[in-house]
């Protein structure tokens, strides 16, 4: 049996809050994704040795200076808690009420 959660309605409130902060979160992550493409990986997966910084993908590894590996690592970081804050804020106003959801049972919208 399949179910699927519906949001049947948003408050303006919840709106104002949810809409920037998906749009900065979406932006975000994607010149994320599209930095480490360029740079060659991310700290997150990268490593130090040495006082060597390495930026990590796909199991190859590029070295940087230190303050790309600090960069590197602390947008990885702000991406993933934009979209954690983007979670979070919904779990709120559904517990307040500002969005409205029906589960549907059938899968059907």
């Amino acid at each position: 049996m399949k179910s699927r959660l519906i949001f049947k309605g948003y408050s303006k409130r919840a709106k104002w809050v949810i809409y920037p902060t998906f749009a900065l979160a979406f932006v975000n992550f994607f010149s994320f994704i599209a930095i480490s493409l360029y740079i060659g990986g991310d700290a997150t997966n990268g490593y130090v040795r040495a006082g060597k910084y390495y930026v990590c993908a796909h199991g190859s590894c590029t070295q940087v200076s230190r303050a790309m590996w600090q960069y590197s690592y602390w947008h990885a970081t702000a991406a993933l808690w934009g979209i954690v804050l983007v979670f979070i804020e919904v779990a709120l106003f559904v517990n307040t009420g500002d969005i409205t959801i029906d589960w549907d049972a059938t899968g059907r919208l």
